[in-house]
């Protein structure tokens, strides 16, 4: 996942540089500006992770208390339920009434959630800022590319550099992608580049 976020900071810097320079903006503002687009895009990208998994978190939370509270007030039903869980995906009444019986046995409320939810672990407290600054760091990670060429290529070639580099690093991240996805390398990058030469 945070390889997507390598892109868009690769992406998103990159096309700030391309437009200040087109603009024609002096290399040193141009460098100045992309700086401070870097760290308002990470602190943005982080700021958006940590509250998407922190609402998931609130949400799995709420879920939890919802299935302690029908498990308290009612466990019979919620082990019938379980049960008709089971004989819905293929097993005969009486095993999908043993399963049941046995999962709720040994750990009721985990049973209910990956039942009901599709939930088999909870999203930890430090998940949310975990993967938040994971987020940002990535942004930054791929929007160091186009600053770096911003300060070592600050003259007339900048526009064709930045480009050359977005170019070359959008097609490692996708290398690196599709290798961990175990998707097509190819698709991958067209893909990639089509986006961000858009």
């Amino acid at each position: 996942a945070h390889v997507a976020d390598v892109n868009d900071g690769i992406i998103a810097v990159a096309a700030m540089s391309e437009g200040l320079t087109g603009a024609g903006a002096p290399p040193a503002t141009v460098y100045s500006i992309i700086i401070l687009t870097a760290l308002a895009g990470a602190t943005s990208v982080a700021g958006v992770r940590f509250g998407e998994v922190s609402a998931d978190r609130e949400v799995e939370q709420t879920l939890v208390e919802e299935e302690k509270r029908l498990l308290a007030l009612s466990p019979e039903e919620e082990t019938a339920q379980l049960a008709e869980f089971y004989e819905a995906k293929g097993l005969n009444p009486a095993l999908a009434r043993q399963v049941a019986e046995e999962l709720s046995a040994r750990d009721a409320l985990s049973a209910q959630l990956e039942a009901e939810y599709g939930l088999r672990e909870l999203t930890a407290a430090t998940t949310p800022w975990r993967d938040g600054l994971f987020a940002g760091v990535a942004f930054l990670a791929g929007a160091s590319v186009p600053v770096a060429i911003a300060h070592f290529f600050p003259g007339p070639l900048l526009w064709e550099s930045t480009l050359l580099a977005a170019i070359a690093s959008l097609t490692i991240t996708s290398i690196v992608l599709a290798r961990l996805g175990q998707t097509q390398v190819w698709r991958t990058i067209l893909r990639s580049l089509v986006v961000g030469a858009a």
